[in-house]
């Protein structure tokens, strides 16, 4: 505001303020005023008795003079009546806006009290004129707002200015809003803003949606707009004829309009590489488009099996753990001439390999690492992966176990192949009940039949009522964690009580799980310390099964355990045939509270709508000869985006395989050697010394040589001996695909063994106690400084919890 017109509000309001004193001290005597004076200093005599001398302070204060005053206090009416009785309704009143006349609302009729209003409505003299001085300044005010709507105003025609008038809110404080872009509205009431411009090249045409900007600050011309279409069209038309050019004779009529348009608006970098994606992939489509119509293989995937010449009947063993399915398919297998186990676990597959045999019946084993054929065997029992080998073969019975994991989004490929291919009359599954409707939906896909036969658990398990402390953890009961760690210090604290203890966790090898469980089963160690790799693959005779935690870290994020990994790990406690029932409890009370509503939820059926595939190494050369395509990764991804074996199966590559394949995908070397080797498991993951290996045997067999085995180094400790295990394993799988480059296998073996016991000798270790132990096994509590929650055993000495510590990071 203008220092002249603060000068002139102060001493209108000084003015008035002295007429109010002036008038209440000669009609009352009594009257005392204040002595201090606010911005609005009518309010200080609000409430003031008598009470008319609060409802004369605001008129006085709207300018009225006294002898009007005396006469609104009787008879208050009109406007200011409004005001003296306190309305909130809404005060509206007719403007002149420029010869034309719009209704503008002020919101409440007591807003005319601010300042910003009272001081521009000019001294009344009746009630009348001060309704009039008020609708004069309102309409002074929205003039003043709108001043650049006048000219344009005195311009436009009868219609026009409806137009606008009927754009212009009638809320004043939203004046300000539509005056910041009234010549926007103004343009497009005079003008048609918005055209199309036709562009053409032979046949090829492409229509584009253009508009004039807003924020002119002007009213436009017709000159203007047509100056401004002009010139748009000009440079649109430079750029279609630079997307012309690029596309380097690529037919763009190929493309949608939607994604013509798309390109159009590229910048010309971007667009030269989205140009060069299109070209490529409308080729890959006619090269597929022939290889479909002369390769069968391109075309179906389920339907090209010899085991769509049988009508098979699938006998789906559905039930929680310990309900004896892996048993009852056993006896199947065992009571025909033919059949074959799949297991997802090299362990699985030697313990029912050792079981089928222990029932006088020979039995082949054959896993990514080892074979153990024997002679004349006609059962074998096998990994689900290895099952490509056999599948041509007829089986009077395929067993194959742990079906859920058709589910699993690295493995799932396996099990759905083997599940589609098994060329026989039985197919046998083992699994939880929740995998129950995509066994239908994959059964219907094979045109077999289904019979779904329910197992109920043979011994019962409950969870218990309290929680417990290692001091207090029974002999024969097992103690679930969820990383290495923190099992070995589990492990260490548990000896500290002078309990004898065994440990199971993934990166051991199947000989020392082994090992290690028959250490438990036996009674030589009373407690077994172990992750969920115990959830499936091992016998182990746990009358108790105790949880450390109710979180897991899955490799992404901190997460709370899935109600199925409670049922698969929990059953593991009450073995029929060694305990009568089973235990389930916790070292925590919040963490038992949770474990035991996970354990009585119901499970969330797996309703898969796509079945997880995969190519074959014939897929990818054909691709790679058709396409001139040297990477064994593009190639993947290039039958990944054209090969649709109908809605109910799709092409994968897992996350896992393809920053492997990365690592080993060099185009100078055979296609079908990067194959071999991104098919073998690389454990430990893709840092680990068997990564390192891995990468520089492939550049030795590349070249023709042969690969001796690493120096063998004993002496070391647990995590070094357990990573020179992943190293031979990593040998001895190679050497099953490429045993001429890859020949000390017996030496491999011989290094397993060697490794094996070290890693069990070195678990056999007590480890020395410390200090800090003493206080972490009298079972003291303590909360997460952060999130309140409890903290686990081992994290007491912290001051927050593993998951509030990595949001923290």
């Amino acid at each position: 505001m203008r220092k002249v017109e603060v000068k002139q509000r102060s001493s209108l309001k000084q003015e008035r303020l002295k007429r109010f004193l002036d008038w209440a001290s000669e009609r009352y005597p009594e009257f005392n005023p204040k002595k201090n004076h606010q911005e609005k200093w009518f309010t200080v005599y609000v409430g003031y008795q008598p009470p008319a001398i609060g409802r004369a302070a605001k008129a006085f204060w709207l300018g009225l003079e006294p002898e009007t005053v005396d006469a609104v206090l009787q008879e208050p009416a009109g406007l200011f009546g409004r005001l003296l009785n306190r309305d909130v309704n809404d005060f509206q009143c007719p403007v002149d806006l420029f010869g034309s006349e719009k209704p503008f609302s002020l919101g409440s009729v007591q807003g005319l009290l601010e300042p910003d209003w009272a001081f521009r409505i000019p001294d009344s003299a009746t009630p009348e004129a001060f309704d009039e001085n008020a609708r004069l300044a309102v309409q002074g005010v929205v003039r003043e707002r709108l001043r650049m709507l006048e000219a344009p105003f005195a311009r436009m025609t009868e219609q026009e200015r409806a137009q606008v008038l009927e754009r212009i809110p009638t809320a004043f404080p939203r004046l300000e809003e539509f005056a910041s872009r009234a010549f926007d509205i103004l343009n497009e009431i005079r003008h048609e803003l918005r055209y199309v411009v036709q562009l053409r090249q032979g046949d090829l045409s492409l229509e584009v949606q253009r508009r004039i900007p807003g924020g002119q600050d002007h009213l436009l011309s017709d000159q203007e707009v047509q100056a401004w279409k002009a010139r748009d069209e000009d440079e649109l038309r430079a750029k279609f004829d630079l997307m012309l050019s690029e596309a380097q004779g690529f037919d763009l009529q190929l493309l949608e309009h939607k994604r013509l348009t798309e390109l159009f608006w590229l910048e010309p970098h971007k667009l030269r590489k989205a140009l060069r994606r299109e070209r490529q992939q409308h080729e890959e489509k006619m090269a597929f488009a022939v290889l479909l119509e002369n390769n069968p293989r391109f075309v179906h995937y389920h339907k090209l099996y010899p085991a769509r010449r049988l009508t098979r009947k699938w006998t789906a063993l559905l039930g929680p753990t310990n309900s004896g399915k892996t048993y009852r398919a056993i006896e199947a297998m065992t009571s025909v001439k033919h059949a074959i186990y799949l297991s997802p676990l090299r362990l699985m597959a030697l313990e029912n390999q050792e079981r089928i045999e222990s029932m006088g019946v020979p039995c082949s084993l054959v896993t990514g690492e080892e074979e153990i054929i024997r002679e004349g065997a006609t059962h074998f029992c096998c990994t689900v992966e290895e099952f490509a080998r056999f599948r041509h073969q007829h089986w009077d019975v395929v067993v194959v176990d742990e079906v859920q994991l058709l589910a699993d989004s690295q493995r799932g490929w396996a099990w759905v192949d083997a599940l589609v291919s098994a060329y026989t009359p039985e197919l046998m599954m083992t699994g939880p009940a929740l995998i129950e409707p995509s066994l239908k939906t994959l059964c219907e896909l094979c045109e077999d039949r289904l019979v779904i036969q329910r197992t109920k658990r043979l011994s019962p398990v409950d969870v218990a009522r309290h929680s417990t402390t290692l001091k207090h953890l029974e002999e024969g009961s097992m103690l679930v964690a969820f990383s290495r760690k923190t099992v070995l210090e589990l492990k260490g604290l548990l000896e500290m009580t002078g309990k004898s203890v065994a440990v199971v966790y993934g990166a051991l090898s199947p000989e020392v799980r082994r090992e290690q469980a028959r250490r438990f089963r036996e009674g030589e160690a009373q407690i077994m310390v172990a992750t969920d790799a115990v959830g499936m693959g091992l016998n182990l005779p746990a009358h108790t099964l105790c949880f450390y935690t109710d979180e897991k870290y899955d490799g992404i994020e901190n997460r709370q355990l899935r109600v199925q990994e409670v049922k698969q790990i929990g059953g593991r406690a009450g073995r029929f045939g060694h305990h009568d029932n089973g235990t389930i409890t916790a070292l925590d009370p919040g963490v038992l509270k949770n474990i035991k509503r996970l354990f009585n939820s119901p499970d969330l059926p797996v309703d898969l709508s796509q079945f997880q595939v995969r190519p074959s190494i014939d897929h990818l050369t054909a691709i790679a000869e058709l396409m001139n395509e040297p990477s064994l990764m593009r190639a993947w991804l290039t039958f990944n985006r054209n090969i649709n074996y109908g809605a109910a199966f799709v092409s994968v590559l897992p996350d896992e395989l393809a920053q492997w394949i990365e690592l080993i995908d060099d185009p100078a070397i055979d296609m079908w050697l990067r194959w071999v080797f991104a098919c073998t498991p690389i454990r430990g993951g893709l840092e680990s010394p068997a990564s390192g290996f891995a990468q520089q045997w492939l550049k030795r067999v590349a070249a023709g040589q042969a690969v001796d085995l690493p120096r063998l180094i004993i002496n070391a400790d647990l995590a070094t001996l357990e990573s020179s295990l992943h190293v031979i394993e990593t040998y001895l799988h190679l050497a099953r695909a490429l045993p001429e480059r890859f020949p000390q296998v017996e030496k491999g073996e011989q290094h397993r063994r060697l490794l094996n016991d070290a890693i069990t000798q070195e678990l056999s270790r007590e480890r020395r106690p410390r200090r800090s132990d003493q206080r972490r096994l009298s079972g003291e509590s303590k909360a997460c400084k952060r999130c309140g929650g409890p903290m686990p055993l081992l994290d007491r000495k912290f001051r927050l919890c593993q998951a509030c510590w990595r949001e923290q990071r």
